[in-house]
């Protein structure tokens, strides 16, 4: 039953499984970007994804030719001192905690859907928390949901990404 869950999780958010079983963060990014909605998306040309970190080529690559909701995918790497005003998506699965916890803070309030690596992400603010590797994929969930950290970037979420992923809520002080 777990096995199913978690293949179903997968696919249901349109993320190609690779050979190893895992799927790298743009998998995941492309399929989330279809039930996470942005306050005035409509005016968007494309969704634009901002990588932080040293993640390998393949990564942008995995946004060519992807359309989601009408838009096409942007790929643009930036340091974790760059200006966020021009991203819908932040890909932070690639940096270390003290880069994380610094990029986030300037990302709180901001519409901006932040994904990372591990529950310690979701504890320090971030929206989607990807655990990619560590347990079999049968044994656990692929994502957990910040749904604190979601109200507080605005961004709605639908109850069907929900479902594929757990959802959480922050303690006190934290989104």
């Amino acid at each position: 039953m777990a096995a199913a869950l978690a293949c179903a999780a997968t696919h249901a958010v349109g993320v190609e499984m690779q050979a190893d079983g895992l799927s790298n963060s743009a998998e995941y990014i492309a399929g989330f970007v279809r039930y996470v909605h942005w306050q005035g998306e409509e005016q968007l040309h494309a969704w634009n994804i901002c990588i932080v970190g040293n993640l390998p080529a393949e990564q942008d690559r995995a946004y060519a030719g992807r359309i989601v909701r009408g838009k096409p995918f942007s790929v643009r790497r930036i340091d974790a001192e760059a200006t966020l005003a021009d991203c819908q998506v932040l890909d932070l699965t690639a940096v270390d905690a003290a880069t994380t916890d610094k990029v986030l803070a300037r990302a709180r309030r901001l519409p901006i859907l932040a994904v990372g690596s591990g529950s310690g992400f979701c504890s320090s603010g971030g929206q989607i928390c990807l655990h990619l590797d560590g347990a079999a994929a049968a044994d656990r969930q692929k994502f957990e949901v910040n749904v604190s950290a979601m109200k507080e970037a605005a961004l709605g979420v639908s109850a069907r990404l929900l479902t594929l992923g757990s959802s959480r809520t922050a303690s006190k002080g934290v989104p």
